[in-house]
């Protein structure tokens, strides 16, 4: 799938995610195209695919490496093999609110997490996007603070640090692929899991699922990636209109998640679920602090980011 070529000027370039339309995802590469087309006055054509391009963002980071694929939408979960940096977005409560999150993306911070997955052979981090905040679904169990953590089945992303955070809060982490999610919640193998509302409805969790612990647990980033040397082949003009309509975008998505998120909450209360928000906030920051400690004396480096994540608030 690398770049089409067109008669005259005409040219084309392949965006791919791996979510479904109609998810996050799907609405910011529809509005990158919309402002490329647009801003290029037709010139230049995006074609999005949803989950059928590549296996896995795995193989999508990889394809763009190769040029095989100009820009992916990708979350920071599935680079931390690539670039170990984008861990810290993960960080259970690093940032307060969606207003501080902003912040810190527009900011030192986000440059700097940009410019460590940009490390990466040929590939250039451009924007951010999002798969969006964090909270706890169960099947039956409801969360209304900490203590009701306490032996709670809790699906876990492969990953170390959401397994020591949740061990931290009291829950048992399961790794569960999120392809056979939707069976060990059905089955009992887990009891919940931690994706965003706006997620569970898209892909159909909210069958299986009844309650919600609204807190903002943690951060599920995304960023956009480009071929370096696609990239580099463009005129200047192109490039800074690629680059740019990729941050609107992602500003946009970003904004509609919210949005949606309200908007779902809202209905999965009237559909009978139970949505709690926990007032012990304090104690759930207090009980991760052990992560914080063991992955900042693990990567040195993070503490500054910390700082300047902190000094934005």
């Amino acid at each position: 799938m690398h770049l089409y070529r067109f008669p005259a000027d005409r040219q084309a370039l392949c965006a791919s995610t791996e979510d479904s339309p109609g998810s996050p995802y799907d609405i910011g590469t529809a509005k990158f195209k919309e402002l490329v087309e647009s801003g290029s006055d037709g010139r230049i054509t995006v074609h999005c695919y949803h989950g059928d391009m590549t296996t896995d963002e795995i193989e999508g980071t990889e394809m763009v490496q190769t040029g095989n694929l100009e820009m992916l939408w990708t979350s920071m979960g599935s680079l931390n093999g690539f670039a170990p940096i984008t861990d810290i977005m993960g960080l259970p409560f690093l940032f307060d609110s969606p207003e501080h999150l902003e912040k810190c993306l527009n900011s030192e911070f986000g440059d700097r997490i940009l410019s460590e997955i940009s490390k990466i052979d040929n590939i250039e981090a451009i924007a951010f996007h999002q798969d969006g905040w964090r909270n706890i679904t169960t099947t039956g169990k409801v969360i209304e603070s900490l203590d009701d953590l306490k032996g709670l089945k809790i699906r876990s992303m492969m990953s170390e640090m959401l397994v020591d955070m949740y061990s931290a809060l009291g829950a048992v982490p399961t790794s569960v692929s999120y392809s056979e999610l939707f069976t060990a919640l059905q089955t009992g193998l887990v009891e919940a899991q931690d994706n965003s509302l706006t997620i569970c409805e898209s892909d159909g969790l909210d069958e299986v699922l009844s309650s919600a612990c609204i807190n903002n647990l943690f951060y599920a980033g995304g960023v956009v990636l480009v071929a370096d040397d696609w990239l580099a082949g463009l005129s200047e003009e192109d490039q800074q209109l690629i680059i740019n309509s990729a941050k609107e975008a992602g500003a946009y998505q970003r904004e509609w998640t919210l949005e949606n998120e309200k908007n779902i909450t809202e209905q999965f209360e009237k559909d009978g679920w139970t949505i709690t928000y926990p007032d012990d906030k304090d104690a759930w920051i207090d009980a991760v602090q052990s992560v914080y400690e063991k992955y900042t004396d693990l990567n040195p480096q993070w503490q500054e980011l910390i700082d300047m994540v902190n000094e934005q608030k």
